[in-house]
């Protein structure tokens, strides 16, 4: 037994009878790529390669993984401890960032107890604050904070109409998604990527939560939104067009405009809505299904519809 700093391969079993502290963070599966920081606390930039050497911005981190070739990199990223008040809140991170295609399973993960912990709004407004051209990559632990009506929103996920931009397998789970000083257009925008996960976010005080884009490309496939929840203070729940998408289990709150619309895409079909909570008034006008598409098992108090049953689940697709 000794005390001190252990280095080097360590085989067998290790007991540690003290604290232990890991510099460059514990990976239980390794995959090859390299590890930065980030901390907006810190004065000035180091290499980002550890804490006490973090990066001061994001875009330092996605441009040092860019540079060096990197796939399959990791970003960690601290906030700060500002306090927030209910009517202010103070952004650690202020900037548009841009995940570019050669950087393959990128993770952008935020350090904090849950999705407010950190807190990052656009560089300028109307843009997407996080913009991903790169397959496989991941994103969680953030509070996004968009900005502006005709193009804002706080996660782009985009596919080219060549596919050199493409956000294929993309995912992004357990961040708040609200906008500051302006309404954005959207929370989470897709355009054309396919096998998209989107998992326990929240989305509040955008036009529309999650929103689709046909503009002349290709229909998006087995996109999967589950587990997250829009409150009362957007306009529309998810206006998404794609194949094969599966939208479940998630929770829509009262006063939306259009609840889920699976409608948003000229080739849309074959979708599954089900154990999603609807809080609807007219399940037929609030919410919109292909033809194709499965809609059972969703929970709705429009019972007064044929197309939902006495005890509010939906046995039919509200196609308008």
């Amino acid at each position: 037994m000794r005390d001190g700093i252990v280095s080097g391969d360590n085989h067998g079993v290790q007991r540690f009878h003290n604290q232990v502290t890991f510099m460059q963070g514990v990976n239980g599966v390794m995959n090859g790529g390299t590890t930065y920081y980030v901390d907006s606390s810190r004065s000035a930039s180091g290499n980002g390669k550890e804490w006490d050497q973090a990066f001061i911005t994001i875009s330092e981190a996605v441009a040092a993984s860019l540079a060096a070739g990197g796939t399959y990199d990791t970003i960690l990223i601290k906030g700060t401890d500002n306090a927030e008040t209910s009517g202010t809140i103070t952004n650690d991170y202020s900037e548009t960032v841009i995940i570019a295609a050669a950087q393959v399973g990128l993770r952008i993960i935020g350090i904090g107890n849950s999705s407010k912990g950190i807190a990052w709004t656009c560089g300028t407004q109307d843009d997407a604050i996080l913009t991903i051209n790169a397959k496989d990559c991941y994103v969680s632990g953030f509070h996004l904070r968009p900005n502006g009506a005709a193009t804002g929103c706080g996660i782009y996920f985009m596919c080219s109409h060549d596919m050199t931009d493409n956000a294929v397998g993309s995912t992004v789970e357990n961040c708040l998604i609200r906008s500051t000083t302006e309404t954005a257009l959207a929370g989470i925008r897709i355009n054309a990527a396919n096998d998209i996960t989107i998992k326990n976010c929240i989305l509040s005080s955008v036009v529309t939560g999650i929103a689709s884009i046909e503009d002349g490309g290709s229909v998006q496939y087995r996109t999967i939104i589950e587990d997250c929840f829009v409150d009362n203070k957007c306009t529309n729940g998810f206006v998404v067009g794609g194949i094969s998408m599966l939208i479940k289990n998630n929770a829509l709150s009262s006063g939306l405009t259009s609840v889920i619309d699976t409608t948003g895409h000229t080739s849309s079909t074959d979708n599954v809505v089900t154990g999603n909570t609807l809080q609807v008034t007219a399940y037929e006008t609030q919410c919109t299904g292909e033809a194709a598409d499965v809609w059972l098992g969703n929970y709705c108090n429009d019972v007064a519809s044929s197309m939902v049953g006495a005890s509010g689940v939906t046995i039919g697709i509200p196609t308008g």
